[in-house]
């Protein structure tokens, strides 16, 4: 459910660019990622320290509060926005007759595809092998529903969800919007890569505590908010979208480049890429998100911005999975090796070693001090060894993830000149605008 109303942010990412000049477009997303970065700031420490508070139940009360935040968000918008009323081709038609109009067949297709293909990739190396039927056929049948949805969106219709007149325009038009669809499935595969699995590197290398943890994260955040309006600010000034999404991706992927190199004593280091990473982050979304809309035609601008934003979360979705069989596979393989090398050698005796590496890898410090023949220096010992393979596991999945930061830096150089489109142009004015007429010393034209 949380999923279906989220699908509505493209059309929050749309509103700010319609009601403003064209060239402010940078900067008005710039804005809209301040407002996320403070949420991405505030919302773990507040859940940190509830979680603090009470290991149990403290959790609960966020999603509370959470409620309660999107809740007031609706009702806001139900009273609060009242745009001017826009007249269309299908004002006549039925409520049916629009449903009709839809591009069910290609919603059909695209669903069953992503829904199958991303099945297998999960069950896969989970509660399946990969080469077991139910992981080999969800993930077949969904690549040939998306194979057929490819078919039938460039065949079978021209005004689907991929709507063929956003791929027109030459350079500066459909090869700049199809080459930023790209470009935000890549930093969808590095965002993703820090969100879900910094928060696991941290808390295996350098603390559980809930409330730390959500400190430790504060500087991505913080400088991808203060990078954003940097990045928003030369975009506008300058009228240009390459360059500053150039270097941020750079800085992007220095920062995962950066965190694949983390080891269990690196805590300052972790925390500095963190926010190399996040400086570099304050320029993909709002730039990729901003050329979408400048180099497609403007009554497609909520179609332009929902692909775009779908391929982030399709890369997301896609490479949570194969971030997440890569790091188990390592961390299975990883743990019971460091750890019962090292115990050996610590003194531990042979007999004991299996339930020590069970113990360890669950976390269990009760069976730990149980474990016939340990002591203060094999438990050391075994932590710092649980704690290298952790790390080393970890760093598989920057490593996946830093190549595509690269492949991005490359493709940046391929889109349009956009200068000609920031303009002053406002595609959406929040009122009817009229000439000035004057009354004195004004002449007439004649008819």
């Amino acid at each position: 459910m949380i999923g279906f109303g989220f699908a509505t942010v493209p059309l929050a990412y749309c509103v700010p660019s319609e009601i403003l000049p064209r060239k402010w477009r940078p900067m008005a997303q710039a804005a809209m990622n301040v407002a996320a970065s403070l949420g991405a700031c505030s919302a773990p420490l507040i859940i940190g320290a509830l979680t603090k508070a009470n290991s149990h139940t403290g959790w609960r009360n966020f999603y509370w509060l959470e409620m309660g935040l999107w809740g007031l968000t609706a009702i806001c918008l139900f009273f609060g926005y009242k745009p001017p009323k826009r007249h269309t081709d299908f004002d006549h038609l039925s409520l049916t007759q629009k449903i009709a109009r839809l591009d069910l067949p290609g919603f059909f297709l695209l669903t069953a595809g992503t829904t199958l293909l991303l099945s297998g990739l999960n069950l896969g190396g989970g509660l399946y092998a990969w080469s077991s039927a139910p992981v080999l056929s969800t993930i077949i049948i969904g690549i040939l529903c998306l194979f057929s949805f490819g078919i039938y969106e460039w065949k079978a219709t021209t005004t689907g969800i991929l709507h063929h007149e956003l791929f027109h325009g030459g350079k500066s038009g459909g090869r700049t919007f199809a080459i930023c669809v790209g470009l935000i499935f890549i930093e969808g595969i590095l965002l993703f890569s820090y969100t879900i699995f910094y928060p696991t590197l941290t808390t295996e290398l350098f603390t559980r505590d809930a409330l730390l943890l959500a400190a430790r994260e504060q500087p991505f955040w913080i400088a991808g908010g203060i990078g954003t309006v940097i990045y928003g600010y030369v975009s506008t000034r300058f009228r240009s979208i390459r360059a500053p999404l150039f270097i941020g991706f750079l800085f992007l992927t220095a920062g995962i480049v950066g965190l694949a190199t983390i080891y269990p004593k690196d805590g300052l280091n972790a925390l500095a890429f963190s926010g190399l990473a996040g400086l570099g982050f304050g320029s993909p979304l709002i730039l990729l998100i901003a050329a979408v809309q400048l180099s497609t035609p403007h009554h497609l601008i909520a179609t332009a911005t929902a692909a775009t934003t779908c391929s982030r979360a399709i890369a997301s979705t896609i490479f949570t999975a194969v971030f997440a069989a890569a790091f188990k596979a390592r961390v299975q393989r990883f743990i019971p090796d460091y750890v019962s090398h090292v115990v050996l050698e610590a003194g531990l005796p042979y007999t004991s070693v299996g339930d020590f590496v069970k113990a360890i890898a669950a976390g269990d410090e009760s069976a730990l001090s149980s474990v016939a023949g340990v002591d203060m220096g094999i438990l050391s010992a075994g932590s710092n060894a649980a704690k290298q393979a952790f790390a080393d596991s970890v760093r598989a999945v920057y490593i996946i993830a830093a190549p595509f930061g690269l492949l991005a830096c490359i493709c940046c150089f391929f889109l349009g000149d956009l200068r000609m489109a920031m303009n002053y142009t406002v595609d959406a004015p929040l009122e009817a605008l009229h000439p000035r007429h004057h009354t004195t010393g004004e002449k007439k034209d004649s008819v």
